[in-house]
């Protein structure tokens, strides 16, 4: 695929497309921790990507990727920061937004009177997204993929190094090495590829400005 896409980290309802907005809308009470707006928006944008060149159902894929972080409302913060990211402790939280958040995004499914023939399949998406790390089934695998691409973009990787109080220069290497077997999917590889270079590269500019 064309490597000239660009990450969009200011988000706005009306940029998201016209027939998930309103589970966006619905959602938002519920991504107001841990930073979950700007890394569900992002999340969104690493699966139109994704969709456009591996297929799937847009159907599923969306939504789930919308919702599948709700759970974190549920889970208090000072747990928050142990139950993910480089050193993860807290195994009963991390697995406690995963099963919160398909009794919220099923929730906001049935409101919106979702094709019930699909809500099953977002909600097993949306149960295990972390917690397994196989792919289920197309749809699994590119969310997993577009949930992990943030840990690698520019505003994800800022958003990690700060929140885990990180040195970037220091943190790069480990996180890129834990990250080698996470992508399921060619096009999540070649992505994860991508931003993986474009991030040394800056590392280079830094480098160069600071000598």
């Amino acid at each position: 695929m064309a490597l000239t896409y660009s990450i969009d980290e200011n988000f706005e309802v009306n940029k998201i497309e016209t027939t998930y907005q309103r589970i966006f809308e619905l959602a938002i009470p519920f991504l107001k921790t841990r930073l979950n707006l700007p890394h569900t928006y992002i999340v969104y944008q690493y699966a139109q990507l994704l969709l456009e060149a591996e297929g799937g159902s847009r159907e599923i894929i969306i939504p789930a990727c919308i919702l599948h972080d709700v759970g974190w409302s549920t889970v208090p913060e000072d747990r928050q920061l142990r139950a993910f990211g480089p050193n993860i402790t807290d195994h009963e939280a991390r697995r406690k937004h995963e099963v919160e958040g398909v009794s919220i995004a099923g929730q906001i499914l049935t409101q919106l009177g979702y094709n019930g023939t699909l809500v099953p399949k977002i909600l097993e998406i949306i149960d295990g997204h972390d917690s397994t790390s196989h792919a289920r089934s197309l749809e699994d695998a590119l969310t997993k993929d577009s949930d992990k691409l943030f840990r690698l973009c520019a505003v994800g990787f800022r958003i990690d190094c700060d929140r885990f109080q990180l040195d970037p220069q220091e943190y790069w290497p480990n996180l890129l090495e834990r990250s080698r077997g996470w992508f399921l999917t060619a096009t999540g590889k070649e992505l994860a590829a991508h931003e993986a270079r474009k991030r040394e590269q800056e590392f280079t500019e830094q480098q160069k400005r600071s000598s």
